[in-house]
């Protein structure tokens, strides 16, 4: 297909605000950990180490990965509790890191997307992400939107899921709202032994008897979610994904059943999608490219200079990394 068309076809599929999905590719780029990187800081632990089954676990990571790995090798629960701590330190470190560089200048182009998005009536942003990290309520401060995560109050923060009340007086007030749905949980949330729920942002450790309110990789992310804030906090994300006319995928694999159900429904009924990614998962060729869907596009890297796209029956090859959302965002 000719880039003319292509660019066309991207317009049609963008022309009304789109729900946003972060992924992990989304963050990496400035300076937030993969999965390998987890595993290595996850292997260095004292408590982990001596788990019976630490061995395995190692062997397990550098074949399956860290989630197929802690799935599938037996654990005691202290250490699953001494991994979350690791990955919230790990994350929750890279996150600062980035924060203290950059106090002033969040990521541009996540604040040119939201500036972008949040144009057209009715000035609101709905973003649904699996990372913890605090990028995208960094860039919704510098558009100068009202962020609504689930959380209220400036400091110490309370939970106050959205209510029919709440939603009409932001809605009345015409304030810009970025609503961010963290399915998997935030560095800012955390739950004390009482069970109270509570939020504190830019926080540099786990304080005192907190437990911080983050979901691990690994098959216990699919029985936490039962419980508050998550609960909701999927509740609305699937309301959203329902809502939405499209999607715009950065960085998302298309690996988390927390996500995908309402998403895959809602393109399989002609809503269309547009992908960013480094490298294609399998599941994501699996559940867009291969899966009879009609309207999508996605921009994947080809070499140093060309970005492959594949579209519903083809796929071109172009010049230029459109795959980056930087490099992106000037073409839409």
């Amino acid at each position: 297909m000719e880039w003319n068309g292509c660019l066309s076809i991207l317009q049609g599929y963008l022309e009304n605000s789109p729900l946003i999905v972060l992924g992990s590719g989304a963050s990496m780029p400035y300076g937030l950990p993969s999965m390998g990187t987890l595993a290595e800081e996850i292997k260095k632990s004292d408590s982990v180490i001596s788990d019976p089954n630490y061995s395995a676990l190692c062997t397990a990571m550098d074949s399956l990965g860290l989630e197929g790995a802690i799935d599938s090798v037996a654990l005691l629960p202290q250490t699953l509790s001494e991994i979350r701590r690791v990955v919230w330190k790990t994350v929750n470190e890279s996150d600062l890191s980035y924060f203290d560089s950059n106090p002033t200048t969040p990521p541009q182009a996540l604040v040119e997307l939201l500036h972008k998005v949040l144009a057209p009536t009715p000035n609101k942003v709905v973003i649904v992400t699996t990372n913890y990290d605090r990028l995208a309520e960094y860039s919704a401060d510098q558009a100068g939107a009202t962020t609504v995560t689930g959380f209220e109050g400036c400091l110490i923060k309370k939970l106050e899921l959205p209510n029919s009340q709440l939603k009409m007086r932001r809605t009345r007030a015409r304030e810009r709202i970025v609503d961010i749905w963290k399915v998997h949980g935030s560095l800012d949330w955390f739950i004390t032994p009482d069970g109270t729920v509570t939020s504190f942002p830019l926080i540099r450790s786990i304080p005192g008897t907190l437990q911080p309110l983050i979901i691990p990789p690994g098959k216990e992310k699919y029985s936490a979610t039962h419980d508050e804030p998550y609960r909701t906090v999927i509740a609305e994300a699937d309301n959203a994904f329902v809502q939405a006319g499209a999607y715009l995928c950065i960085g998302y694999g298309f690996n988390d059943e927390h996500i995908q159900p309402k998403l895959l429904a809602q393109i399989s009924k002609g809503k269309p999608i547009v992908v960013l990614a480094r490298t294609m998962t399998s599941a994501c060729r699996k559940h867009i490219v291969d899966a009879g869907i009609n309207k999508f596009l996605v921009f994947e890297y080809a070499d140093e200079m060309h970005t492959k796209v594949y579209g519903n029956g083809w796929e071109e090859t172009y010049d230029s990394q459109y795959w980056l959302l930087d490099n992106f965002l000037k073409i839409w």
